[in-house]
């Protein structure tokens, strides 16, 4: 700009109006410790538990656990249908042995419906739904918060669980085109944030080079 300015001053040009740039900070991965997370799950109120075992253990969007119906939930095959999400791509995924069985005995408590909202509050009713609310947040952050508190964890958001999920799987040998799939990325330059986790699991994965 600098260069600009004078070659148009030294030529009595009106130099042009050009927009700044603004730096753009990679989104940080954010996770916790195994003995954090089963310290935290341990915390949350029992209606509540199962949709944190939900987002810890299957990655989804809080918006896209809330509005989970029944329909989509298969127990035979072990997999659940996302229907409505950000992106607005469907996708299919394996369910994780620990949420099959939260969600199995969540079922058999509800009497084993074929249809209806699988996680709701502790009036009984479903969680908002934030796409139809202007004002509101998330609705699981209140008792999300509190669970915090319990377990003495700062800092850690609803949407953690996600990066929390995402950041382990890559630790645990899963490959950013899985994950991509897996978590409903719409591309790849979304997930490169995960590929270098932890230090120690870098360290790990070069020593088992003989």
């Amino acid at each position: 700009m600098a260069a600009i300015n004078s070659g148009c001053k030294s030529r009595g040009l009106t130099p042009p109006q050009i927009a700044t740039v603004a730096k753009v900070k990679p989104p940080t991965a954010i996770y916790l410790s195994r003995e954090d997370r089963d310290r935290l799950l341990d915390c949350y109120s029992a209606n509540a538990r199962p949709v944190a075992v939900t987002l810890c253990f299957q990655g989804l969007r809080s918006g896209e656990a809330l509005r989970l119906d029944w329909q989509f939930v298969d127990f035979e095959r072990k997999s659940l249908f996302i229907h409505q999400t950000k992106t607005g791509r469907q996708r299919s995924i394996p369910m994780h042995p620990r949420v099959h069985q939260e969600l199995f005995t969540l079922w058999e408590a509800r009497g084993m419906p074929d249809k209806g909202t699988v996680f709701l509050t502790s009036s009984g009713s479903p969680y908002h739904d934030q796409t139809k609310v202007r004002f509101g947040g998330n609705p699981f952050r209140f008792v999300h918060n509190q669970a915090c508190r319990r377990a003495g964890i700062n800092g850690f958001t609803p949407h953690s669980w996600r990066h929390h999920w995402a950041s382990w799987m890559v630790m645990s040998g899963c490959d950013l085109f899985t994950l991509m799939k897996l978590g409903g990325w719409s591309s790849l330059r979304m997930v490169e944030r995960y590929a270098a986790v932890s230090s120690d699991h870098l360290s790990d994965a070069i020593n088992r080079l003989t």
